[in-house]
């Protein structure tokens, strides 16, 4: 019996000594997750290991026991990993290129468990899956606290809020690079088309974020960086239809590291669409050329892109009834007049009916832009074509050269020096028009009476024809150049260094010009000082009679010069990782109206330059308390010097009461990651003092005894508190089956009465403004979101992602200046969209595949509202309300979708 026994020992003994436990995974990129390394080296022992197939996958097969793995492929830092085999292990590694150095000195790319501030970084493979025609921005709806719409519907012109703050609050980095306007602050997303198909990363950080340069990053900063030669060598061709007419051909290749040091990657991209909402077709290139050369220890790039462009756009919001009436009256607004209905109902009706000409009920995609013209006059057979009078048309190149200078193993610096060239402008009515009956502009009115003989007017000329009505070109074009100059000092492993200026010089140039005459020869002027006409003249208007190019109305530039100067300081040790920034910048603005002496309203032709200094001061502490979990916090506080169109008016007059913004803000977060179940949780608490109103604040002053004027003016004074709680998750279920989702609710509220006194030139109160916000929701982005999504693989490279996404506590925009007494916005109702994404790849001999892929946007088709304004002075309401009656809306886009077929090589 014993020597049984001691058989039974010794067998499983031996059985214990033989087993095998398996450690498999994938390699890819870590800054491109979905490009996979193929071929790369899995290093277990000498001579010992294996290498990632055509998938990225490994499978090592070891006995139970201590193993130091080395993780390695060329164009990447190797990395190595300590592991205790005691059972089957799913291992999938990231390997950083060799030249990411230059992206985190750069761009300011935050990392898990050591960048101490929230984000969220969206993959190429995200971007390709998910965007199906849509502008970029609307991808991340998918990001918590951020709120993405289409606005009028038009191509392009996307906006985004971050925690409730507006577009010009969010710094958006094109590869480290700025790009929000520098006289608004906005970023005009029909510039970059084209971008998804280069884009290596976007990163959304949300809040102060990591970024080392004084950007407008009060809600958020938004970092896109493009493909280099640290990529991987290949290519793909690809052809996208979808619907309203949308067609897209795009190509793209990148090199990868050549052996002469070499790198090129290249792209270009056509579309045109007749757009979901009338007369909104688009249509657009897109060109992009990088070159990069490995010389000794620097790497140069040069990289020049652009996306000349057209578009038509729906530029108002209308009543709600205009679009839909059975969705208007379940909101409470009656549409029909009866005996019943109160004086205040009936007064709703008549304002409602005559902001829209007694129209109602034209659909979801009307546009109240548009109509019909045939350029002849009372020619039945004659065929007309449809024109729209809002049309966007531009061009903005760019074009930077970057040196990036390993000095030693411990110092480098990256110089990048760039000019953004932009040309183009907005087309519309000069005098504003109704439309007729069938909801159209009538052109042909228009066209009919300019060409007419009754249109003569001999002042200034015998025979040409003024133009009653004629279409005007907003020009908004620029010269921006710039220079970023960072250094980087790392004398420890634990402590890094850098600082660097930031240097910016930008003239904005703006002017009214003659576009399309409509029929006419010419257009009389506006602004004209008949005072200085030699009226003994033979037709002394003659002169001054405007053909299309001529300018009219406007002409002036806003120069603007930026001077940052920045230091930051990290130290990570162990669990710790911490940073301390410290920016200071000083504004100069200035504007030069050349309608002075032409227009008698322009006081000054120059107003000299105005300085105003800003600074910033924020840090964080990230602590890694396992492997697997790590904890956040994060403190600012920002100087934020006012904005160039808050300093000087149309009219080259000066704002009065010029001062900085504040904000402070503190951030905690909590991060949880395995193999199949990843969490993070932030908390965020934001206090915005001095905040500006958009347009600015007209009021009335007395400037002379009985003699009033009316001057723009910052109400100081106007503070906000946004403050909320994100959580997004991934689950991986099974080896098929993974779970996205996310919930953000946010608490956003102005948080400020006070009587805002008007100080003339000499010290004296002219005037008083009386407001109590306290506690009244801010409007213009939701506070509740919510998102799901699954991506289910049935078989090997087939995907099926249904997502659904629901926004609420959607409080409409309006003027906290007109509230004497606390009292909420308009609450939208809250919706859900559901999309639906999926594609299949073939997989081809030598690395070749194809890609096919079927997007289904909005699939249930809901009809919801999109934004909202109450008291919209630009329709015209008199009405002085916070419902649903007195709101204009847009309303969103309904179902569409796209399909798409990629070559990959």
């Amino acid at each position: 019996m014993k020597r049984f026994l001691t058989l039974i020992f010794i067998a499983v003994s031996i059985s214990a000594y033989t087993q095998k436990f398996n450690i498999s995974g994938k390699l890819y990129n870590n800054s491109d997750p979905s490009e996979y390394l193929i071929g790369a080296n899995i290093v277990y022992g000498a001579g010992q290991g294996t290498v990632t197939d055509l998938d990225g996958l490994y499978k090592l097969e070891l006995s139970p026991g201590k193993y130091t793995i080395r993780f390695s492929y060329v164009g990447f830092d190797p990395l190595t990993k300590e592991i205790n085999l005691t059972k089957n292990i799913t291992l999938d590694i990231g390997l950083e290129p060799v030249s990411i150095g230059e992206v985190v000195v750069v761009a300011d790319v935050a990392r898990s468990r050591e960048t101490p501030v929230a984000f969220t970084t969206i993959t190429p493979a995200v971007l390709q899956e998910n965007l199906a025609a849509q502008d970029i921005p609307m991808l991340l709806n998918s990001t918590p606290g951020v709120y993405a719409t289409q606005e009028g519907g038009g191509d392009g012109d996307a906006e985004v809020t971050i925690r409730g703050f507006s577009s010009r609050n969010v710094g958006v980095l094109l590869d480290g690079v700025p790009v929000n306007d520098m006289e608004n602050g906005h970023v005009y997303w029909s510039n970059w088309f084209g971008l998804d198909a280069v884009t290596r990363s976007i990163q959304v950080q949300r809040g102060l974020g990591a970024s080392k340069l004084a950007l407008p990053s009060v809600g958020g900063t938004i970092n896109i960086l493009t493909k280099g030669m640290d990529s991987k060598k290949g290519g793909s061709v690809s052809q996208e239809v979808g619907s309203d007419g949308y067609l897209r051909s795009t190509f793209g290749y990148n090199s990868g590291p050549l052996n002469n040091g070499w790198g090129i990657s290249v792209a270009g991209s056509y579309k045109r669409g007749n757009g979901w909402v009338d007369q909104t077709w688009s249509k657009g290139f897109f060109y992009y050329l990088k070159i990069d050369k490995k010389l000794g220890n620097h790497l140069i790039s040069l990289s020049g892109y652009g996306a000349p462009q057209s578009h038509g756009q729906r530029a108002y919001q209308l009543p709600i009834a205009v679009y839909d009436s059975a969705y208007a009256e379940n909101l409470g607004i009656r549409l029909a007049y009866d005996s019943e209905m109160s004086g205040a109902d009936s007064l709703m009706v008549t304002q409602n009916r005559s902001r829209a000409d007694e129209g109602i009920n034209r659909g979801l995609r009307y546009n109240q832009h548009w109509g019909y013209l045939a350029r002849t006059l009372d020619d039945p057979n004659a065929s007309s074509e449809p024109l729209n009078e809002r049309v966007n048309k531009y061009h903005k190149p760019q074009i930077t050269l970057k040196d990036f200078w390993s000095i030693s193993d411990k110092l480098y610096m990256s110089n990048i020096a760039y000019m953004s060239i932009g040309r183009g402008g907005g087309i519309r009515e000069k005098n504003t028009t109704s439309p007729n009956s069938e909801g159209l502009k009538n052109f042909q009115s228009i066209y009919n009476r300019n060409i007419g003989s009754g249109t003569i007017n001999n002042t200034y000329s015998d025979n040409l024809h003024a133009a009653s009505n004629h279409l005007r070109i907003l020009k908004n074009e620029h010269m921006w150049y710039g220079l970023l100059s960072t250094l980087n000092y790392r004398p420890t492993n634990q402590i890094n260094l850098s600082g660097g200026i930031d240097l910016r010089s930008y003239k904005g140039i703006h002017y009214e010009a003659v576009y399309d005459l409509l029929g006419a020869d010419y257009v009389a002027p506006d602004n004209t000082d008949y005072s200085t006409i030699d009226w003994s003249a033979a037709n002394p208007l003659a002169s001054t009679m405007l053909k299309e190019g001529g300018i009219n109305n406007y002409n002036y530039d806003g120069l603007v010069r930026w001077g940052g100067i920045f230091f930051q300081t990290e130290y990570k040790y162990n669990r710790i990782s911490s940073f301390i920034n410290i920016t200071g910048a000083l504004s100069s603005y200035k504007e030069i109206n050349y309608m002075y002496g032409i227009d008698p309203t322009i006081k000054n032709k120059e107003n000299g330059w105005h300085q105003y200094p800003g600074i910033t001061a924020k840090g964080g502490l990230n602590y890694n308390f396992t492997s697997r979990m790590n904890a956040f916090v994060n403190l600012g506080y920002l100087s934020k010097a006012p904005r160039f169109n808050n300093v000087f008016d149309y009219d080259n007059a000066l704002w009065r009461d010029i001062n900085n913004e504040y904000v402070k803000a503190i951030e905690g977060g909590y991060s949880y990651s395995s193999p199949t179940f990843s969490a993070n949780l932030n908390v965020y608490y934001t206090v915005w003092e001095n905040k500006p109103v958009e347009s600015g604040s007209k009021v009335s002053v007395e400037v002379q005894p009985g003699e009033f004027e009316d001057q723009t003016v910052n109400i100081n004074g106007m503070d906000a508190l946004h403050k909320g709680i994100e959580l997004d998750f991934v689950y991986k279920i099974n080896s098929k089956l993974e779970l996205q989702g996310l919930a953000s609710i946010g608490d956003w509220r102005w948080n400020s009465e006070d009587t805002a006194r008007i100080v003339d030139d000499y010290g004296n109160i002219s005037a008083t403004v009386y407001f109590n916000a306290i506690g009244v929701h801010v409007g213009n982005s939701a506070q509740t979101q919510f998102s799901g999504e699954f991506r289910y693989e049935p078989i090997k490279n087939l995907y099926i992602k249904p997502r659904f996404t629901y926004f609420g506590r959607y409080f409409a925009e309006f003027d906290p200046l007109s509230l004497d007494v606390p009292r909420d916005s308009w609450k939208i109702p809250g919706y859900g969209l559901m999309d639906l994404n999926t594609g299949y790849r073939f997989k081809l001999e030598n690395h070749k595949s194809i890609q096919l892929r079927f997007n289904i946007l909005n699939v249930i088709n809901t009809t919801y509202i999109a934004t909202a304004q109450n008291n919209d002075t630009y329709n015209g309401t008199a009405l002085n309300g916070f419902d649903a009656r007195s709101a204009s809306v847009f309303m969103g886009l309904g179902r569409r979708y796209n399909l798409s077929i990629q070559y990959l090589f």
